[in-house]
């Protein structure tokens, strides 16, 4: 109780009183992706990214026909004058993973900056057809395995000339999106040998807390990744949205209030 009220409090203290500057970087003549890009936080980068006018915006999102209705939204709204693609991603399928990530590499000369935002909530178990629980193999694992498949794209673009002469010095980012509600997680599974195997039993464990241990062990596993040597002169970093509008909550029971306010308040998506 005591730490949840300390978290209560630090986290409203952050969200009423930090203040961002707003990016205006030049991006003329790089190249950005984002996963999850059709809704919520990941289509809000989108669209800012697409005013800082880069040379190449890839949309990977699960639904290809909501992805083009995304880039249509894109357009609308920057004039963004690059060239905007739309490339399918099932994070809850790892071909589909290698699939995105063999065309990335194939393809793209350059990457500047790799956001891996999508991800899941759900108060429901369910399996994925590589057999793992959903929630687990979207938010943490396939977050990890397309993270470590672009480390050689990323780090290539560090021994590019920059894009422009005019172009910042500005090393290439892989981000995947976090939460602090890692610190309103339980985590009871930690304490056997074989961590993944009792997430991955429903009788082993906590469905109500598995979005909040699934953002724990995307920490981890950014942490390992920024160790990597595939990683070095890459910017390897996870970042809390902090409260915002998000549909994270698109897949629990509640109703429409709850979902945009409640569920926002306790997830911190």
């Amino acid at each position: 109780m005591g730490q949840t009220l300390s978290f209560t409090l630090k986290f409203f203290g952050d969200q009423l009183f930090a203040k961002l500057p707003e990016t205006h970087a030049d991006l003329t003549g790089r190249t950005f992706l984002v996963t999850g890009s059709n809704t919520g936080i990941g289509l809000g980068l989108a669209i800012h990214l697409a005013r800082l006018q880069p040379a190449q915006l890839i949309l990977a999102v699960r639904d290809l026909k909501m992805g083009e209705a995304a880039k249509e939204s894109i357009l609308r709204e920057t004039r963004f004058k690059g060239s905007l693609e739309v490339w399918e991603l099932d994070m809850a399928d790892f071909a589909s993973v290698m699939r995105f990530a063999e065309r990335a590499n194939r393809t793209l000369k350059r990457l500047d900056g790799a956001n891996l935002n999508a991800g899941m909530s759900s108060y429901k178990w369910g399996m994925t057809p590589d057999g793992w629980e959903r929630i687990l193999q979207i938010n943490a694992l396939s977050t990890g395995l397309l993270a470590v498949l672009l480390l050689p794209l990323l780090q290539a673009t560090t021994r590019l000339p920059p894009p422009h002469p005019d172009a910042s010095k500005t090393p290439p980012h892989l981000t995947i999106t976090g939460s602090a509600s890692i610190f309103l997680a339980k985590f009871a599974e930690r304490s056997g040998t074989q961590i993944l195997k009792t997430l991955n039993d429903e009788s082993k464990s906590d469905i109500m807390d598995r979005y909040f241990t699934s953002k724990i062990l995307s920490l981890f596993i950014t942490r390992e990744i920024a160790n990597l040597s595939q990683a070095e002169g890459v910017v390897v970093n996870i970042v809390d949205p902090g409260l915002c509008s998000s549909e994270i909550g698109r897949d629990l029971e509640f109703s429409a209030f709850s979902k945009s306010t409640c569920f926002a308040v306790f997830s911190l998506a």
